[in-house]
């Protein structure tokens, strides 16, 4: 199941991406991950190309970072943000799938996966494309969620139960990191790094993550089995308590480096 990314999701994500939760996120993902210059990095699912940017500007004017996205309208989008950020000499993006990369065997010193295996039925055969292109000691950073961690202040807690399993049907990996450790290990990669990094907002304003998921959340749900009616109380309920600061947002994401042996 790939995941659709029309021109108003594509415009949603550049908000959210940019709001404080999302922009510390990738500040702890990159510092583990640790990009030296020099270095060859792949971001696959790569989105509007934040995350290729910042690594863009982590390996510098002699590294390279090649993204990948399913979407043309991502592709387009990072591409659009790639030209702004003046860093065409150092970061490329192509359309591409995770499970047949397309990219030669040993290429890249690191590969980064945001929030990407969620969408793909094949995990274990993107993940051993992931291995497949990484260099000797190269590795592999993953950043998923499990979205039994999701928790928003709600006056129903019945109907918020249903709306996340409807919203959860969407994925098809809505449990992944718990899993991830073993399928690492199984795609010949060693586990050298994990922990879980915590969104907590206090605020859902449009330009903060949880609000910008407000919206998409109640459409997926009155997709997945949850009535419109259901799906519209729970949005309306969330937005009132936006609005008048009685407002609570959590969520855990998970963060994996492993490394491909280096004999």
């Amino acid at each position: 199941m790939a995941a659709k990314f029309g021109a108003r999701e594509v415009a949603r994500l550049e908000v959210v991406y940019a709001s404080p939760a999302i922009s510390g996120q990738r500040a702890r993902m990159r510092a583990v991950l640790g990009a030296r210059p020099g270095e060859r990095g792949l971001d696959i699912g790569c989105g509007p190309a934040f995350l290729a940017c910042e690594l863009g500007r982590d390996v510098g004017a002699e590294g390279r970072i090649v993204g990948i996205d399913e979407s043309p309208e991502m592709v387009e989008a990072a591409r659009a943000r790639i030209a702004r950020e003046g860093l065409g000499d150092r970061v490329e993006v192509q359309p591409g799938d995770a499970t047949r990369l397309g990219l030669p065997e040993a290429t890249f010193d690191f590969v980064t996966a945001v929030q990407v295996y969620l969408y793909v039925p094949d995990i274990e055969g993107a993940l051993a494309e992931a291995a497949r292109v990484l260099r000797p000691g190269g590795r592999l950073a993953v950043l998923d969620t499990d979205w039994d961690s999701c928790v928003w202040l709600t006056d129903d807690r019945a109907r918020h139960r249903r709306m996340m399993e409807a919203r959860s049907a969407y994925f098809a990996q809505p449990h992944l990191p718990p899993r991830l450790p073993v399928l690492l290990e199984r795609a010949g990669l060693s586990l050298a790094h994990a922990e879980g990094i915590p969104l907590l907002e206090l605020s859902g304003g449009p330009d903060t993550f949880s609000g910008g998921l407000i919206g998409s959340t109640a459409d997926l749900a009155a997709r997945h089995g949850v009535s419109r009616a259901d799906a519209e109380a729970w949005r309306t309920d969330l937005q009132a308590r936006a609005s008048r600061g009685d407002y609570f947002f959590s969520l855990t994401r998970f963060l994996f480096v492993a490394r491909r042996s280096p004999g």
